[in-house]
This record gives structure tokens, sequence and C-alpha cells, in this order.
């Protein structure tokens, strides 16, 4: 039989820091696979966006090593790794006088030519970035003119449309309503079912991250407290020593929100 394929990404023993605050990150140890999508949680200040850069690249690792598909992510050229890595920052760009189409066709630009114009295949591949991420409808419309999830939507349909293996979000829900947050995780939860994506989420919501990540990895204070199934991290005795509150659960026997304790329902139903 063949040998297994190497995991999609892979964080050996690694530490991180700042000048400030010298490896106050790790060493984490995580393997995530094709097809996994893992939500990152934890309080301000844990590391959860600092992890999603080295995760991507964007820092180099004090220690230890990061491997994207087996090789060392570092010996990348940015274009390759543009390739095979999709990263969607906290902050995205929300006043640009671009077309959502020409936003979108932008995820093509690692894999093009030196052709200076898109080539059908690269329409295609951004029609169907837009079809599943429902933003098909406002193709004509300029990026300055879309409400705030209209726009998450539009970034994370061209950080499909390029193709990556990877695809990195931080906090790609914040400041939306219910309604786009949900739509958000439903399609990152799908690309990792339906197309074989590894994806991995920053994201403060922590009953999001149990209801579509199959993964979750719990930072508190530089350290990783817990990584497992949902149902193994997102549980009161996991989340309050980390959270620093008392913590209940509400709900039925097929999914269960973790709410405060002090809740009026006292945490039981």
């Amino acid at each position: 039989m063949p040998p297994d394929p190497p995991a999609m990404l892979t964080l050996e023993d690694v530490r991180f820091g700042f000048p400030e605050r010298p490896d106050f990150l790790g060493p984490v140890a995580v393997t995530v696979q094709r097809g996994e999508c893992w939500a990152v949680v934890g309080p301000n200040g844990a590391g959860k966006s600092t992890l999603l850069k080295l995760m991507a690249g964007l820092h180099p690792p004090h220690v230890g090593e990061v491997r994207l598909g087996g090789g060392l992510i570092g010996k990348l050229s940015i274009r390759q790794r543009a390739r095979q890595v999709a990263f969607v920052p906290q902050h995205v760009p929300v006043d640009v006088d671009m077309s959502v189409q020409d936003v979108v066709l932008m995820g093509r630009f690692p894999h093009r030519s030196l052709s200076l114009f898109e080539s059908p295949e690269d329409r295609e591949i951004a029609r169907r970035a837009m079809e599943v991420t429902a933003t098909s409808g406002l193709v004509k419309r300029s990026l300055a003119t879309l409400s705030g999830g209209e726009t998450q939507r539009v970034h994370i349909a061209a950080a499909i449309t390029q193709q990556p293996e990877l695809m990195l979000l931080d906090e790609p829900t914040a400041s939306l309503d219910l309604q786009h947050q949900l739509a958000i995780f439903r399609i990152l939860r799908d690309r990792a079912w339906y197309d074989g994506l590894a994806v991995v989420v920053v994201t403060h919501d922590v009953n999001l991250a149990a209801r579509f990540c199959s993964h979750v990895l719990l930072l508190d204070e530089g350290q990783v407290a817990s990584m497992g199934a949902p149902a193994d991290v997102v549980t009161p005795d996991v989340l309050a020593p980390v959270y620093g509150v008392e913590l209940a659960t509400l709900g039925g026997a097929d999914y269960r929100w973790i709410v405060p304790a002090d809740d009026p329902s006292g945490g039981r139903r």
C-alpha cells in the first residue's frame, strides 16, 4: 500500500515571541489534516492571531518547525506559499472602490502566467467561488458599498478562488450579525467537508466553534490548555479556568450551548 499523504499543516513544538514578550507562545504541537476544520479559541491576548500567522508563514518560529504538506513553510517562496495557503486577516479592506468580481479574481494572481488578463478558467473558478459564498448577486457592486457581512463573504470568495489547500481566517465573524456569522461558518465547514480543504479559524465564539468545527484548540496565555474534539474541549470544566468565569450548559441531547452560570435559568433546561 502507498504511504499516507503527509498532513496538510504540522507545527512541531513551535515557540514564538516578541521583544517585550519573548517566547510567550508555545510550545505548540498540532497536526491539521485535509478535510478538517479547526477553531482556535481563547481569551484576548492568548496568542490566537499570532499562532495563525505562524501557520501562514508570516512569522518564523523562534523554536520548532512549521510544515506545509511535509515541507518547511519557510522554504517556500511567497508565490509558492500563496498557491497553497489563503490567509484572511482580521481587518480586511472594506472601502476599496473595486467591483466584487475584480476583488474575487485577485485570488487567481498566484496561479496566473505572465498574462495581464484572467483566463476563462480563472473566471469560471471565481464564478463557482461566488456561488458557494452567495456573492454572485454582488458581482458588479463596488466593495465600498457592501455591508460588513457581504464584504467578509467576498474576501472568503477571493480566498476560495485562490484554490488553496489550507485556508486560515482571523475572526471572520467579528462584529457581524447572527445570520452572517452562521453563513460564514457554514461556508468554512462545507469547504472542508466537500472540497477537502484544511481550515483553521480564529474565533471568540466557542459555541460556533463547537457547532461547525471538527477540532478546537484552546489557548491560554500562549499555552495550549486543551485540544481535540469540540465535545472534549468546549465544556464548562475546560473553559471556566481559562476564561475566569463560571459556565454552564443549555440545550438538549443534539446540541448544548455554553452560557454564563449566572444565567437566569440557572444553566439548566
